[in-house]
């Protein structure tokens, strides 16, 4: 293995170009050279490079310092053919072709699918949950172990497969009990998986066992001669294994890549692999002429790596080697501090605003569009599109995070869920975005909070939405239209194009940034739209849970903001890293993880800690300690990015220098230095006072208060529109908003038989007919029952129906002349309608009959007096009749006559507080 250091600007891609010129004329063809880099857009770029030089080879002889050797000629000819078909293609790319070609061998269908790693994730969620549930059975061998507790370190360890073929335990129960449920699940997510399907860590393990198998590494070695691979710093565990077999096989390995940007261990990269082939391999001369940096930056970089090599802060000597400018441009650096004794965010509002100053003053021969200022953090974003407004000066968001979670995609996702189930979080997003916005007092405008609350705790909201804003319902249940009608991608189309709100479409009511990333969903499901409705929710979940998901790039012209890592391999004449006060953080993790050797059988291992188990906090020390460098490789990162110009800011409460800010003291450039004013170097220091606020304006003397001013309206004693039964059971306090991702509560056994009577009733079903009873079981409200729960209460409701028959003909009269059974009334009283539903209301003769069934255990007819009232009072106005009201105990087969008098006394009760209001 031939391993080469390329530094930061040092041509490494030029490197490989030259490499395939000279494996091309030595008499390797191109179609048996494999270039690997990490990214699509990194392949793509080599492609055209290498495609480009061996043009310029057949029309001049040479390229840069290579030039054709005689008789070079046609196998330049052969690789210009060749070289749209040529491997140059991202790791896992290479990967998928070693496996398709020997994929029978390994079990593998050839035309196996891709997945990406959030959708293996949630694949394996589901297989857990799965699990979770079997394992209530006392019969499970793993039942009492698949609980609650393990999700999350579950799933941290599912994230992290890609560093280890194996996971071991360390000391502890708890270690080994979480392993035995992780491979359990895993096993079932494989088996889901099947032999089509496989996710990129997935693609990393099955090419690692290829290598194991000598017919199918065969099948490899047949076709690939050489492999070269850039970035290799950026390798995880399994595929420097991988690229390790190959070359223990017999294929030529060349590797390059810089150590000192290894900077993503969240995405499993780490840098030992790199370190390994640096100790194992064939090293080459390391490449140290910068092509990118003005002298200025060649000499600060140079330090900066020496110094984080002496202080052991990432990186080791042998990785960083000195470099040379080629350019003969002098370039600037400036160094500002912002110091005080204040809490670091009142300095880094300031230190914002210097470094905006500082651009403002830079701008002549470099317009903005040619700065890029880098963040750390996203928490210091806020600060610099503060100053940048203040100073007018443009800026543009290259890469925000949470996408997914950003206000105007949750609106569109809460308000399809509303139009499917209008009731809590949904629809109070709902109400509270732009398609809540009504006309009825005028202009288009935002219902209230308190408006909101006021539908939320109605016990029939869609009726009160209706009453009281008739155009936002109305709205509601034209989304409700289209979601019947339209496929999914067309209710989104319908959601974001359609002039719902007074002739106005959402994106009209949004910044031109959210109006960006609206358009982007659209073009996200275009290509693949989703089958229904709850599909579309769903992946709109799963793609929330992306830590990597962010903004739409924004278009247009001026400084650009992005993070650290979304700068790697960009860069830009001038370029300001902001807040290098920040403290390095710690984001704890449910278990750690640490290196284990390999097992016998040569498989990468890692051993596994849970919290409160004896090497918990050693494996946690490790993992920081691992952060801690990165942190530093970070820096160096950011401050090659420029070309010409270096501005690095930084805050310092009571003078103390903490993060990226111990650096820059160690290189002498620390807050309480000299200030410089050279023109190639600016060192200064800002010592920071917030400016004290103008006195509050107090009139002498308060005007005299109106006598109406202590006047308050009393509350409605209850909702606009409410139920005699609620109100019973005291339901009129407002209840808290359900989630609505956990479903909908389940209905007790009492309200399942209740609900099941009370139908069969109305529906006059009898006991012993067979079909009227296999269709009451198979009614919704017994979905949520097992086989035995629902014999147990189908017997109850037989029993219950059996005695209901036995009173007809005796207690109850039958048959009957006129007979309405679920007679649904309202009767307005006050500020309020009483909706309800009476059982059975019918004629015998003259007498007239109004009677509610009762499954209750005992008979308390008081319980019932103002239920029955309103009921009273609803058939007396309406139709001018005298019924007699009975409560039927169908557990006693006993029939109630209640007093009237008793019912008007309950129906009353409500009156005083009526009238109080202005009612009679």
């Amino acid at each position: 293995m031939k391993v080469r250091v390329a530094s930061a600007g040092t041509g490494k891609t030029a490197s490989l170009v030259l490499r395939y010129l000279e494996l091309i004329s030595s008499g390797t063809p191109l179609r048996r050279i494999a270039g690997v880099t990490f990214t699509r857009k990194a392949a793509d770029e080599l492609r055209v490079r290498v495609g480009a030089a061996i043009e310029e080879v057949l029309a001049t002889g040479r390229h840069l310092d290579f030039q054709a050797p005689e008789g070079s000629q046609a196998a330049f000819l052969e690789a210009a053919r060749e070289i749209t078909g040529a491997t140059l293609s991202t790791i896992h790319g290479f990967m998928g072709q070693c496996l398709r070609l020997a994929a029978p061998l390994l079990r593998l269908d050839p035309d196996f699918s891709m997945l990406g790693d959030w959708e293996a994730l949630a694949l394996f969620e589901e297989e857990w949950n799965t699990l979770r549930y079997l394992a209530q059975d006392p019969g499970h061998l793993l039942f009492g172990e698949a609980t609650d507790d393990l999700t999350e370190p579950l799933l941290h360890l599912f994230s992290r497969r890609s560093l280890a073929e194996v996971f071991e335990p360390a000391e502890g129960e708890s270690n080994q009990r979480l392993l035995r449920v992780y491979a359990a699940v895993y096993a079932a997510y494989e088996a889901r998986l099947g032999a089509n399907l496989l996710s990129p860590s997935e693609l990393e393990r099955r090419a690692l066992e290829l290598t194991r198998h000598p017919h199918a590494l065969e099948r490899v070695l047949e076709r690939v001669r050489v492999l070269l691979v850039d970035e290799y710093q950026d390798v995880n565990p399994l595929q420097g294994a991988f690229f390790q077999a190959l070359e223990r096989a017999g294929l030529d390995l060349e590797i390059v890549g810089d150590p000192k940007q290894s900077i993503y261990a969240f995405r499993n990269a780490d840098v030992a692999v790199f370190r390994t082939a640096l100790r194992e391999g064939e090293l080459q001369p390391p490449l140290t002429r910068t092509y990118r940096h003005s002298q200025v930056l060649v000499r600060f970089l140079n330090r900066l790596t020496k110094q984080m090599a002496i202080q052991g802060w990432g990186i080791g000597l042998s990785e960083a080697p000195p470099v040379e400018g080629v350019r003969p441009d002098k370039g600037r650096m400036e160094v500002h501090w912002v110091v005080g004794e204040w809490p670091m965010d009142v300095l880094r509002k300031r230190e914002a605003q210097v470094l905006a100053q500082r651009l403002a003053e830079l701008r002549g021969p470099l317009d903005y569009n040619q700065m890029a200022v880098l963040v750390r953090s996203y928490q210091s974003v806020r600060f610099l599109e503060e100053a940048f407004e203040a100073a007018q000066i443009p800026y543009v968001m290259l890469q925000g995070r949470g996408y997914y979670e950003r206000q105007e995609v949750r609106d569109l996702y809460h308000t399809l869920r509303a139009a499917l189930d209008p009731q809590g979080l949904s629809l109070a997003v709902f109400l509270r975005s732009p398609f809540g916005q009504h006309t009825e007092e005028g202009p288009l405008k935002p219902l209230e909070l308190a408006q909101i609350e006021q539908v939320l705790q109605s016990s029939a909201p869609l009726q009160a939405l209706e009453h009281r804003w008739p155009s936002v319902y109305e709205r509601l249940r034209r989304i409700q239209t289209c979601l019947r009608t339209s496929a999914p991608l067309e209710v989104l189309k319908f959601l974001i194009r359609e002039p719902l709100m007074a002739s106005r479409a959402y994106p009209e009511f949004l910044e031109p940034r959210a109006r960006e990333n609206v358009d982007a969903l659209l073009f996200y499901f275009a290509p693949r739209p989703p089958e229904n409705l709850e599909g579309l929710l769903e992946r709109l979940q799963m793609l929330s849970r992306q830590a990597d998901a962010g903004d739409v790039p924004q278009s247009g012209e001026g400084v650009q903001i992005l993070t650290i890592h979304r700068a790697k391999g960009l860069e830009w004449p001038l370029v300001a890293v902001f807040d290098l006060g920040r403290r390095n953080t710690h984001q704890a993790q449910p278990l750690y993880l640490s290196e284990g050797p390999e097992s016998a059988q040569g498989r990468l291992r890692q051993w596994v800690a849970l919290p409160d188990t004896p090497q918990f906090e050693a494996f946690r020390a490790q993992v920081k300690q691992k952060e801690e460098e990165e942190s530093y490789r970070l820096f160096y990162v950011a401050a090659s990015r420029a070309r010409d110009t270096l501005l690095l800011t930084a805050s310092a409460s009571n003078g103390q220098p903490e993060g990226w800010g111990r650096v820059l003291e160690a290189l002498r450039l620390g807050p309480n230095r000299p200030s410089l004013h050279q023109p190639d170097l600016r060192l200064q220091t800002w010592p920071f006072q917030p400016v004290q606020e103008a006195p509050v304006f107090r009139p002498p003397e308060p005007l005299p208060t109106s006598a109406w001013v202590a006047a308050r309206f009393e509350t409605e004693p209850f909702p606009p529109l409410f139920s005699p039964s609620a109100y019973k059971r005291q339901e009129a306090e407002p209840l808290p908003l359900p989630d609505p991702e956990e479903g909908e509560t389940l209905p007790g056994r009492a309200r399942a038989i209740g609900t099941l009577v009370h139908y069969a009733i109305g529906q006059n079903w009898r006991p012993d007919n067979p079909a009227h009873l296999a269709n009451l079981e198979a009614q919704e409200v017994m979905f949520p029952y097992d086989p035995d729960e629902r014999a147990g209460i189908m017997d109850e409701v037989k029993a219950l129906l059996q005695s209901y028959q036995g009173l007809l003909g005796t207690q109850l009269p039958w048959p009957r002349d006129e007979d309405y059974p679920e007679f649904a009334i309202a009767l307005p009283l006050g500020t309020t309608v009483w909706q309800g539903v009476i059982d059975r209301l019918y004629r015998v003769g003259e007498q007239w009959y109004l009677e509610d069934y009762k499954t209750d255990q005992e008979t308390r007819p008081e319980q019932y007096y103002f239920q029955l009232g309103v009921y009273l009072a609803a058939v007396r106005q309406a139709w001018q009749i005298e019924p007699e009201v009975r409560l039927v105990y169908l557990r006693f087969g006993e029939v109630i006559r209640l007093e009237k008098t008793f019912l008007e006394a309950a129906l009353n009760e409500i009156r005083p507080s009526e009238k109080r209001n202005g009612f009679t």
